[in-house]
């Protein structure tokens, strides 16, 4: 009289049991075992609740442009220049007060005197940049040559070489030192500001024929004469801003012959200007009444002499400024596009 229908009793018996009942032992083994490998797996990929891991998000690495490859943690705190243009690089990317050393020669922007020095270019005091002991040294390639590299290196201390050999290698430095500092999103800007005005220029100078172009000779010093050839950031500046070297078939920065010089006819002579006490003497000796070059179009051009002091500074390092030595060098070259110099 009490007992219930057969199919009400089923409804209320465990669900381990039922499934016992529909489906054979080894089925049921075989299930469990799949529900545990996938709790397991999910375990091990993390889910969207797991904690996360430490140094994940921060840590990254950079390669520099020797090929050597740093990890950190997160964005450094502490650096030492050991190049004028590395010191330009970091104070562009607004991160200055992160430098702890520059070299004696690092003398832009203005605030960099405020930084300690720690000696010359070509010889820094390394014992005294152990004991700062920065989180990173940004160095050139002559540090490399030197062995100060490798000395620092030995000692612990991570040395990061910047030697750009292309105005595309300069943007791809400057990113990476913004990365170095956390100041990723500020070397964006300067990144895409300078290949902007880059690209100008280019532009404007792209549609020139062969004997539109000037030749140009640029002298770094006069006696004995030295000059720049291919590899050269003068030498990409000139071709970038409508001219031809007239020693581009020399490679970087070389000694060559005065009378050869002369007998290329320059159209366009750029002189360097900054070096040290010697400051304008190679000016001085180009554009002199005596001077050997009073034969060329580039002295006896009838609207005036086409002879141009160029700041060193800007044309020969590999900082933010080498876009301002290209305008230079645009103007110089071809007033008629781009107004007088």
């Amino acid at each position: 009289m009490n007992a219930q229908p057969r199919e009400n009793v089923a409804i209320k018996r465990p669900v381990c049991r039922r499934l016992a009942r529909r489906f054979p032992r080894t089925v049921l083994l075989a299930l469990s075992l799949l529900v545990a490998v996938a709790l397991i797996a999910a375990s091990a990929c993390g889910g969207s609740n797991s904690p996360p891991k430490s140094n994940s998000a921060t840590g990254f690495t950079v390669t520099d442009d020797l090929g050597k490859t740093f990890s950190f943690d997160g964005p450094v705190d502490s650096i030492i220049s050991l190049a004028p243009a590395n010191t330009e690089i970091v104070f562009a990317l607004g991160a200055g007060n992160k430098l702890i050393g520059r070299t004696d020669y690092c003398n832009y922007p203005p605030e960099a005197a405020s930084v300690e020095s720690v000696g010359g270019f070509w010889d820094p005091n390394k014992e005294k940049i152990v004991v700062l002991n920065p989180d990173v040294v940004l160095a050139a390639d002559i540090h490399n040559l030197t062995g100060d590299t490798a000395w620092l290196g030995e000692k612990g201390l991570k040395v990061i070489t910047v030697n750009p050999q292309t105005l595309n290698d300069i943007l791809t430095d400057i990113s990476m030192v913004g990365k170095l500092t956390g100041k990723e999103e500020k070397a964006e800007e300067l990144v895409a500001d300078m290949q902007s005005r880059i690209d100008y220029v280019a532009q404007q100078t792209a549609g020139l024929s062969g004997n539109q172009k000037p030749r140009v000779l640029h002298v770094t010093w006069h006696d004995p004469l030295w000059t720049v050839g291919k590899g050269s950031f003068v030498d990409a500046l000139i071709e970038i801003a409508g001219g031809v070297n007239i020693f581009h078939g020399v490679s970087g920065d070389v000694q060559v012959d005065l009378e050869t010089a002369v007998t290329r006819n320059p159209e366009v002579i750029t002189v360097f200007t900054g070096h040290g006490d010697a400051a304008n003497q190679s000016y001085a000796y180009v554009i002199a009444s005596g001077s050997p070059f009073k034969t060329t179009d580039a002295y006896t051009n009838p609207n005036g002499k086409r002879i141009y002091l160029i700041d060193a500074d800007l044309a020969s390092r590999y900082g933010p400024r080498i876009v301002e030595a290209l305008e230079i060098y645009a103007r110089v070259i071809h007033p008629e596009i781009f107004g007088p110099p």
